[in-house]
């Protein structure tokens, strides 16, 4: 969830993901804004979420469904401000540690390759999950045993909020052939990609309940 700073004298929100400056009304209040109840999509003051907070505890979801070359599998993300659970299940995958990362587009025409480049929203080079200073989508690696990879991490700065600069919805979730070396390769393309090869699953992220 992007947050807003409010200038008391001014009345006036500015939203973190594009610098844009919002009016507040006058009829809506922090304090009539921060009830709980509030902060719904049915509500007036959800277009003013940002700049209150309340509405940053409300909790998005997307899943993406993996079938293709014989790898099969789900994947779900649960986001509650700009944190993410990310829940993962994917069979069919050869032993070992495979790169897995968000990537800019979801246009399946064109394969995995139409996933683009990765989802980058804050222009920085390519690291492990846990580093601040990464892309958003890099996810480092998944492990598969006896051709399953299944387990579930916690992660900062993607949302499944559509309205958020850090969205992941329609954007595609790949998981390549090799392993991912966090940006510690040496070399450029390890500052880009992680050298995690080839792409060998995909799926578009889609927004759920």
């Amino acid at each position: 969830m992007d947050c807003c700073k409010i200038s008391r004298r001014t009345k006036k929100c500015r939203r973190r993901s594009d610098g844009k400056m919002i009016k507040i009304p006058r009829r809506f209040t922090k304090k009539k804004c921060r009830n709980p109840r509030g902060f719904t999509m049915r509500s007036s003051c959800a277009l003013y979420k940002d700049c209150f907070g309340g509405g940053a505890s409300e909790t998005y979801k997307g899943t993406a469904y993996i079938d293709m070359n014989g790898i099969t599998g789900k994947v779900y993300f649960s986001s509650r401000n700009k944190s993410c659970n990310v829940k993962y299940s994917i069979g069919g995958l050869s032993d070992g540690h495979h790169g897995f990362h968000i990537h800019r587009c979801g246009d399946l025409t064109k394969g995995c390759i139409g996933g683009c480049d990765h989802f980058n929203p804050t222009n920085s080079i390519h690291g492990g999950r846990h580093i601040k200073n990464r892309h958003a989508g890099d996810l480092g690696n998944i492990n598969s045993k006896d051709g399953i990879a299944k387990g579930s991490f916690n992660v900062s700065d993607i949302s499944c909020d559509p309205a958020s600069l850090y969205s992941i919805v329609g954007r595609m979730i790949i998981v390549h052939q090799d392993r991912d070396d966090l940006g510690k390769g040496g070399n450029e393309e390890s500052l880009k990609t992680g050298n995690a090869g080839k792409r060998v699953a995909c799926a578009v992220i889609g927004r759920s309940d």
